[in-house]
Parts: structure tokens; C-alpha cells; sequence
């Protein structure tokens, strides 16, 4: 199943319990990571006029912490990293009720952030597009530090779950979201490029000049971002005392033989697309049941 739709598998949990037994549904397992730890990357769009003849293929760069940050990258690594605490208290009180625990959402940040600032990843996705008459820039962060969940809707299998992203939770995000815009946006002013861009669709001029504010870009960034389709954690792979869904071998805790193997068992994002981590997920546990049956 698609990883959103994990909490139709199994729920437990405190706040997961009263939302089973208003469904009707009887609690068998204290699990109360199941269907939080959602991260899920905020997907913007710039769109141009141009005045190409032909399309090209679609070409990716992947931006460092360096790229986007520049100069100000120790001033940026220091300040976020101060402010972690202050993530993990809001992702805390945003899923309430004790859903998520805040020293662990700290730890996962910390993680997160030595891999963005001290591992030279890439922390920023940006995707080209020329169509005839048209350009677009699609960009996404890739270390999200805002965690949303998903839980059942019903007690059916068909019915979609309520899934809350919470995208830009963390001012952070919207930071390194920004930093992104930008560099997107100087892409198409750029020559050669700027030779063949005629004038801006999406946004319009007017809302995001060329000129623009950061608070321009920062109410902008807020008001438009969209899930990019790239969700993990809701079932992670992590101790049971941390809030982990899943043991080493895809085992969900407390069961003898229900395993989960797709995206909802990572328990942060990757710095580049899920599908070959996902296979790589699924030929371990191949080998982890061949190996034990």
C-alpha cells in the first residue's frame, strides 16, 4: 500500500486507541508511532513563458546546504541547529495528545541536521522543464523538519485516510524553501537561459517580483506549497521505546509474523528519490525471509 494509507494496516496507541474505538475497531497492540513521524517535502512550482519551438527533456540539480546557503552557511547551520528544540516542540504539540515524544523527534532531528550540514548532502531538489511556450521549475526541500501524520477515516479499506502533512510547520523549512525559490528563480534570469524566457505566469509578477521580499517569498512559500508524493516514517524503523513501528527485520512490534516493506518504514528522508532505497528495502527482506523460513 502507499505509505500514507499504513494506519489501515494497524493503530494503536493512546491517541490511536480513541480513534480506533470510535471506529468500532478493538486495540491489540501499543503502538503509538503508527501513522505519526509523518515527513512529507513541501512541492512548489515556478512557472514562465517561452519562447522555445520544441521541448527538452526534463534535468535535475541537486542543491547542497553550501549552494543554497552560501556565505551565510555557518551563521545558517548555527542558528537552525540552536532552534531543534524549538522543532520538536512544535511537531510535539501539533500531533497532541502525546502522539509523538519530543526527545526523540529531537534526536531524529539532530540526525537530520548533521547529515544536511556536516555529510555535504543534498538538502534541495530542483526539476527543469521546458515545453513549447512554457518553462517550469518544480523544487522541493529533502529534509523536511516538520512531521504531520495520517490516520483511518473509516473502517474501510477503500476510504482514504486523514492525512495531514503539515507542511511548513517549521519556519526552517520555509527558510531552506525560500533559499530554494530563489535560486530557481535565477536560473530563468541567467543567460543564456534569459534569451529565450518571455514574462512570468505562476506566480504572477505582482505577488512575486523580481524584486521580492522575503516575507514576499515566505507568504508565498506558505500559501502554495503542496505534498510532493514522497512520504516515509509512518511505520519507522526504530527502537519500540523511541516510537518505532518495525524492528531490524520489517517485524512490526508485538506480532510473529506481519512485516511492512515500503517507504513508511524510514524514519527520515532520503537526499534524493525513494524508489531505489524502496527496492533495496525489498530485496533485504527477501533475504531476511528466505533466510528464516
Amino acid at each position: 500500500k502507499y505509505p500514507s494509507q499504513r494506519s489501515q494496516l494497524v493503530q494503536t496507541g493512546r491517541r490511536i486507541g480513541r480513534i480506533l474505538k470510535a471506529l468500532g475497531i478493538e486495540t491489540k497492540i501499543d503502538l503509538p508511532g503508527v501513522g505519526e513521524n509523518l515527513l512529507e517535502q513541501p512541492h512548489h512550482t515556478l512557472v514562465y513563458n517561452g519562447n522555445l519551438e520544441e521541448s527538452t527533456n526534463a534535468f535535475y540539480a541537486y542543491i547542497t546546504a553550501e549552494n543554497l546557503f552560501g556565505e551565510r552557511l555557518a551563521a545558517v547551520e548555527a542558528s537552525s541547529r540552536a532552534r531543534i528544540p524549538e522543532f520538536a516542540r512544535a511537531s510535539v504539540e501539533a500531533s497532541g495528545d502525546g502522539a509523538l515524544n519530543a526527545t526523540v523527534i529531537e534526536k531524529l532531528f539532530t540526525i537530520q541536521h548533521d547529515i544536511m550540514f556536516k555529510k555535504n548532502a543534498t538538502i534541495a531538489e530542483i526539476l527543469i522543464i521546458i515545453a513549447v511556450g512554457l518553462q517550469f521549475s518544480d523544487y522541493w526541500i529533502l529534509f523536511p523538519f516538520s512531521r504531520g501524520s495520517v490516520h483511518l477515516s473509516s473502517k474501510e479499506d477503500i476510504d482514504k485516510p486523514l492525512f495531514d502533512p503539515r507542511l511548513m510547520l517549521a519556519d526552517f523549512d520555509v527558510q531552506t524553501t525560500v533559499a530554494a525559490g530563489r535560486l530557481a528563480k535565477r536560473f530563468w534570469q541567467s543567460e543564456p537561459v534569459a534569451a529565450y524566457v518571455g514574462g512570468q505566469v505562476l506566480p504572477d509578477a505582482v505577488t512575486l517580483p523580481d524584486d521580492a521580499t522575503d516575507a514576499q517569498w515566505e507568504t508565498w512559500a506558505r500559501n502554495n506549497a503542496v505534498p510532493n508524493a514522497h512520504p516515509v516514517g509512518t511505520a519507522s524503523m526504530m527502537s519500540r521505546e523511541l516510537g518505532g513501528v518495525v524492528d531490524p527485520e520489517l517485524k512490526v512490534y508485538g506480532t510473529a509474523n506481519v512485516r511492512i516493506v515500503d517507504a513508511s518504514v524510514m524514519p527520515i528522508q532520503t537526499s534524493g528519490h525513494l524508489t531505489s532505497t524502496i527496492y533495496a528495502l525489498a530485496e533485504r527482506l527477501s533475504d531476511i525471509i528466505k533466510d528464516t523460513a
